[in-house]
């Protein structure tokens, strides 16, 4: 099962307006940061402000159309209970929402008749919304560039085709760009951000990886651990705060291969990773771009780090997809990478990140 869970906003994310349902689908795409196919996104609003948008995939929600033909749909609140749609609509109002807009993206052929389709998965989210107190303000069907509301009972409301979606010209679509929101094609498009670089050019830190271990492993020896470990601090911490300035991001960040392979290393090290998790947990440093550079070039287990302060810094800036993606992504780079647990474990509980207290370390005794 995919879901993607996304924060209403960055801190200092600017304010978009949004009126009416036509405008919200076109939010959407950057919202997700991605065009949704095939999917049912909630977001979810308290008084009018956006909190927390969530996606599913409808093929997991296919066994309540299969239901739908054995059941009555007075029943449908008890063969909703404990699936996805109530799970993610419980955590959005744990994240605080109040208020709820669904959007089905289908792609059935020619015009939409009555009963308009996935109509057990529109009864089970309304269920849902109504355990959890959540107001449902519409529930809409989009299928290729036009759109439906649910809540329309005759064609004079809605149109037998729909109504039009505006494309990418529209006033938000402009807005948001100008903003730096982006809408790729899909999930696959914002996954592939992550995608490491070709193996050849990963195998060849290989050896530099090596003489790296070699080196903190002398270190010890010689009695040098503490000169060391501060000397790799420092050069990761100003590498990333140097990966966040617009003009180092415009020109490209340039680590090269023995920097790389020396940060893997020392990323490796629980302690060090702990320090730039807390440092960029309370906003002394993002490194976002750091980050990203090298859990593209790094090979397994040493990218499993930066692929997590990565997911980590995306779902505190709101983007949960991301988050999502990069924390999967490090169990799968080290299984026992406990960080990247705690962080998927947030993300299908719905912890809202703005709402989390800043992280800190313990005290030593």
């Amino acid at each position: 099962m995919t879901t993607d869970r996304i924060a209403g906003s960055a801190p200092a994310a600017p304010l978009l307006r949004i009126h009416g349902p036509a405008e919200l689908l076109q939010a959407v795409p950057y919202l997700l940061g991605f065009h949704p196919t095939s999917s049912l996104v909630i977001v979810g609003l308290d008084q009018s402000r956006l909190v927390v948008t969530v996606r599913l995939d409808l093929a997991d929600l296919a066994d309540l159309a299969d239901l739908a033909d054995l059941a009555d749909l007075a029943d449908l609140a008890d063969l909703a209970t404990g699936n996805a749609i109530d799970a993610a609509v419980s955590a959005m109002r744990r994240g605080g929402a109040s208020e709820l807009v669904a959007a089905i993206y289908d792609c059935p052929p020619g015009p939409i008749r009555r009963p308009m389709p996935w109509g057990a998965a529109v009864a089970a989210f309304r269920e849902a919304a109504a355990r959890a107190a959540c107001d449902v303000c519409d529930v809409l069907l989009v299928a290729g560039d036009r759109w439906w509301s649910y809540s329309c009972q005759d064609s004079g409301c809605c149109p037998p085709h729909g109504r039009p979606l505006t494309g990418g010209g529209s006033a938000f679509s402009a807005a948001a760009t100008y903003a730096g929101m982006v809408a790729l094609p899909d999930r696959g498009a914002l996954a592939a951000v992550l995608d490491p670089l070709p193996d050849t050019d990963r195998e060849r830190l290989g050896p530099l990886l090596a003489e790296h271990e070699n080196a903190a492993v002398r270190a010890v020896l010689d009695g040098r651990a503490d000169r060391h470990d501060r000397s790799v601090k420092r050069a990761l911490f100003a590498a990333a705060r140097r990966s966040d300035s617009p003009a180092e991001v415009s020109e490209r960040l340039e680590i090269d291969e023995h920097e790389a392979a020396r940060f893997g290393v020392a990323l490796s090290a629980t302690a060090l990773r702990d320090s730039l998790w807390m440092a960029a947990d309370d906003g002394r440093l993002d490194g976002r771009v750091l980050w990203l550079d090298l859990a593209r070039r790094l090979p397994s287990p040493y990218n499993a780090a930066p692929l997590f302060l990565y997911g980590w810094c995306s779902w505190r800036a709101g983007n949960g997809a991301l988050a999502g993606i990069a924390a999967e992504r490090a169990v799968h780079s080290d299984p026992g990478y406990s960080a990247a647990d705690l962080l998927l474990a947030a993300l299908a509980r719905g912890v809202e990140p703005r709402r989390l207290p800043r992280l800190r370390l313990p005290r030593s005794a």
